[in-house]
């Protein structure tokens, strides 16, 4: 049963006329909820109505009571908005290139760009959310075996010379190449 204070609340708000022009589903449904609830309805059978369950229905009055009817749109979905701003992901696209120019040999993992991003730009993401970044902005997180320094470019090549034309190994290394 509804508390006199929230029918109170309630009262001078026509939510037929709302929902009737309210463009957004989800919006419309909550507002038809409250114009049952006003009409003197229960949370029980106004949720056997919508075919919503009584804990939503009860939800949305809590959201009404703290904002009004402003605030029956929901909650603001704070992982599914941009992080890193706009300005500055050419610096954070420097940032990334910089950082795997330092590097001796490896490469530049998820976890270490994660670590760049809260370090130097204050943002906090997931290793997923890292990955999304990478690839939205174009940079390639995954990328050939790295070259050890010790490596001699030169004996390689000569090895590679040696090989016969028609072999497996020839066209592996033609790949890799």
């Amino acid at each position: 049963m509804l508390s006199q204070h929230i029918i109170d609340q309630l009262q001078p708000y026509d939510f037929d006329r709302l929902a009737h022009k309210e463009k957004d589903g989800r919006r419309r449904l909550r507002l038809i909820a409250l114009a049952h609830l006003k009409d003197g309805k229960s949370y029980t059978e106004v949720a056997a109505a919508l075919r919503v369950t009584r804990h939503a229905v009860m939800r949305w009055v809590q959201w009404f009571t703290a904002g009004g009817v402003a605030r029956l749109a929901g909650m603001p979905h704070d992982w599914s908005t941009q992080r890193l701003a706009k300005e500055h992901e050419e610096a954070f696209r420097q940032a990334v290139e910089k950082l795997q120019g330092e590097r001796g040999g490896g490469r530049v993992r998820g976890e270490d760009i994660r670590q760049l991003l809260a370090g130097q730009f204050g943002v906090a993401y997931s290793l997923n959310g890292v990955y999304d970044l990478m690839k939205r902005l174009g940079l390639v997180w995954i990328s050939a075996r790295a070259v050890s320094p010790y490596a001699d470019l030169v004996a390689q090549a000569e090895f590679k010379k040696k090989l016969r034309p028609g072999s497996r190994r020839n066209a592996a290394a033609r790949r890799c190449a």
